[in-house]
């Protein structure tokens, strides 16, 4: 990468930017990797595929185990100079390697339909064998444990033997010499136990010296007959320690073997953790991820700068068409121009890099080859170079390795120096740049504006200013060129207006015009800029709702598909049910025998009925009368009947006496006509309905009242003492509702569970 291109993003600040989206990464490989991406230095349509498939990832199939990586850089290159490892450090490279596998588990169950992620993910490496050998023999505390070898196992068992032995015969030395100690303490030395002894009792005991304390009072004595016991406990400490820098050894050289891999693969884990990590900032940030655009429309629809909180930025939305090839911002000191056009830069860095751009989904962004930036006021004492040597000096770089796949911004052009001498000479490189690249620059010179309104592919651009409050909108504003506004902030200020009268006096009458005009035209275009944010306000709104009621429509919609395939399955097995009895009779029917001859008889009359009332539940093909205001209907589903007290379009309201139900005219069929009876109403019933039973089975316990409130009626109506309820037996909760209904009625006298001959406990009889 160039020294001018770097220096281009320094001045951009790109690198606050990636500091920002690292914080988002879980490991140090992806930290890194996101801190060192440089715009061009990879494939800018690989990196955007890449963040796009793994974005998709992870609305399809949640968040990667992404846990704990530790940073096993150091480790590497402790093996590769000769050193063994500790316990301590191989665990935690275990853990890492064994982490990579979730990881690369993961990406092999979902990554097929994501070629790009997958090419990475395929380099991730399961060291199995080398995580197995480290569990088994090293604990997550990093110390060896017993079972890592035989020979560490026997060296162990014999230690704990010898510190048995060793603690049962210090316990009756110390009570051999406990007239001559100091203290009741075992105390040890150089890995030998010794006793506290007073100086002064030294010469009246056999054992040797390891040092006093430091007043000199107290000497550190090993008795005789501890001498072979703590020879035998170093020998054996000696053998332990040897044991555990081999298995070290073993397990290190295990891990050397996986660094053909192993290397590839934290690479691969930086690159994963670094789409991560942009992933989850493009989440918190409300950003996108864009594609390199073939075309040279350059749009940015309510961008961002990703350095400025959110809470406080302004988006800003820029156009620079096919045919433009320069924008020229112009406006206020402290109006955002500068921020403006950062935010243009560090969108096209960010979407080089293949990471998300603070902006709208809609924005598209040409793929430049590189970008070249002028920004800020940087004297260069050791180079003696003023503001504008500085600035001139950098330009001259750019006009000479900028390209026609270049973007370059300039901010203040012609600034530091005289303001004739300065527009002219900026007019001259503007029209170099503009002859071999596309230009972004800020200015205040008056001259420059006008340049831009005589050449067809510039467009003026300004930043909007709020002059009744003395304060910038940060706004960007397309189109029309701005203006300081110097005269009026200094009035609004306080300058006496004596001397801003005489100030304007000094302009050229073309001048006040021409500023005139585009006050004019700001004010002009800020109303149509609010009027056009309250619009997209109110479509955002509009989108938001509708999204929401398609939602809702799915879900009724899908409510009703399952409750239709419920039905559909129940009457499958209710006909399955039918057939089987059919089946049954027609067998009964012809075994020998009278008395299964009858209950044959008896089967086909109920399987009659069932048929009958499963037709019932579903409107007739045939032609049906139309209902009118007082007929008596029943509905269709449940059998339940009422007084239809009227008829809205298609569909009718029926009073039961109970509820009032309204439902589409299909549902229903007229069973009957009111006549009147001197002062009394009676109906005319069809003669179907003066049977003693009704038959509920299929519906649910809320219809009971309904249906038993109607029956009940009919009953009366009839002259019949005595009905049967057919509820089945099924769970018995239809039954418990019959019951509790029966209960509360008034006109039932009483009620029981049907006899075997009349049907059992599936059927309730009552007498009214």
């Amino acid at each position: 990468m160039d020294s001018l291109f770097d220096d281009s993003i320094r001045l951009l600040e790109f690198d606050s930017v990636l500091d920002d989206i690292a914080q988002k990464a879980t490991s140090k490989y992806g930290k890194e990797r996101v801190k060192s991406l440089r715009p061009k230095a990879e494939d800018a349509e690989v990196l955007y595929t890449r963040s796009s498939e793994f974005n998709e990832i992870l609305l399809r199939e949640g968040e990667p185990p992404f846990t704990v990586f530790h940073d096993l850089s150091d480790y590497i290159t402790k093996v590769k100079r000769g050193f063994s490892l500790g316990g301590e450090e191989l665990f935690r490279s275990a853990v890492t390697m064994d982490n990579v596998c979730r990881l690369r588990e993961f990406f092999d169950r979902v990554s097929p339909d994501f070629p790009a992620v997958y090419e990475v993910a395929a380099l991730l490496s399961c060291e199995r064998g080398f995580i197995g050998e480290v569990r088994k023999k090293i604990s997550e505390d990093g110390q060896i444990k017993d079972n890592a070898s035989p020979l560490l196992k026997e060296i162990r068992n014999e230690l704990k033997n010898l510190n048995r032995n060793l603690r049962g015969r210090l316990d009756s030395i110390m009570n051999r010499y406990k007239d001559s100690l100091t203290d009741s303490l075992i105390l040890t030395r150089e890995g030998r136990y010794v006793l506290p002894l007073s100086a002064s009792k030294k010469n009246e005991h056999q054992g040797i010296i390891h040092g006093a304390s430091g007043s000199g009072a107290t000497v550190y004595f090993e008795p005789q007959e501890l001498i072979t016991l703590n020879d035998s406990m170093r020998i054996l400490l000696s053998r332990e320690e040897e044991e555990i820098r081999r298995i070290l050894r073993e397990l290190t050289t295990l891990f050397f073997s996986t660094f053909e891999r192993l290397e590839p693969s934290l690479e691969a884990l930086g690159v994963l953790d670094g789409l991560y990590a942009a992933c989850r900032y493009s989440k918190s940030r409300q950003g996108v991820f864009i594609e390199p655009s073939p075309s040279r429309l350059f749009l940015l629809k309510d961008a961002r700068h990703p350095l400025i909180d959110d809470e406080v930025v302004v988006p800003i939305t820029f156009t620079m068409e096919e045919g433009v090839n320069g924008v020229f911002i112009t406006g206020p000191n402290t109006g955002g121009k500068t921020v403006a056009m950062k935010t243009i830069g560090l969108s096209v860095l960010l979407m080089l890099c293949g990471l998300p751009v603070l902006a709208d989904g809609l924005s598209k962004i040409p793929l430049f080859s590189r970008l070249f930036a002028d920004i800020g006021d940087e004297q260069s004492i050791e180079q003696s170079l003023s503001t504008f040597s500085s600035h001139i000096s950098r330009i001259i770089r750019i006009i000479r390795d900028a390209d026609e796949n270049s973007l370059v911004l300039l901010d203040e052009l012609g600034a530091g120096t005289d303001p004739v001498e300065g527009s002219a000479l900026s007019i001259a490189i503007i029209e170099r740049l503009l002859e071999r690249s596309r230009l972004i620059l800020t200015t205040h010179l008056t001259p420059i504006k006008l340049y831009a309104m005589e050449r067809s592919d510039v467009v003026n651009a300004s930043v909007e200013f709020d002059i009744s409050t003395l304060k910038p909108t940060y706004r960007l504003l397309m189109g029309i060129p701005g203006s300081s506004n110097a005269l009026e902030v200094s009035s609004r200020l306080g300058l006496p207006q004596e001397i801003v009268d005489r100030a304007r006096s000094y302009i050229d009458s073309e001048a006040r015009d021409l500023e005139a005009v585009i006050g004019k035209l700001h004010r002009e275009r800020s109303l149509l800029e609010e009027e056009r944010r309250d619009l997209d306000k109110t479509k955002r709104e509009l989108e938001g709702r509708t999204k929401e009621f398609e939602e809702k429509l799915s879900m009724i919609k899908e409510k009703r598909y399952r409750e239709v395939s419920k039905e559909i399955d129940e009457l499958e097995k209710k006909l399955g049910s039918i057939i089987k009895d059919v089946e049954m009779a027609i067998s009964l029917s012809r075994a020998p025998g009278e008395r299964k001859k009858v209950e044959a008889v008896k089967r086909l009359n109920n399987l009659k009925r069932e048929v009958r009332n499963f037709g019932a539940s579903y409107p007739e093909k045939t032609d049906s009368q139309i209902p009118e205001v007082g007929d008596i209907v029943k509905l269709l589903e449940s059998g339940a009947e009422g007084i239809v007290s009227e008829i809205d379009g298609d569909r009718v309201v029926i009073d039961s006496g109970k509820i009032t139900l309204k439902v589409p005219l299909s549902r229903v069929r007229v069973v009957g006509k009111p006549v009147v009876e001197s002062e009394m109403s009676s109906f005319e019933l069809d003669s179907g309905n003066s049977s003693q039973e009704i038959d509920i089975r299929g519906n649910i316990t809320e219809d009971v009242p309904i249906l038993i409130d109607d029956f009940l009626q009919m009953l009366k109506a009839s002259g019949k003492k005595q009905g049967y309820i057919i509820h089945g037996k099924g769970t018995g909760k239809l039954a418990e509702g019959v019951w509790a209904y029966l209960r509360r009625s008034k006109g039932v006298k009483s009620f029981r569970i049907g006899t075997p001959s009349e049907g059992g406990s599936g059927v309730t009889v009552v007498e009214v």
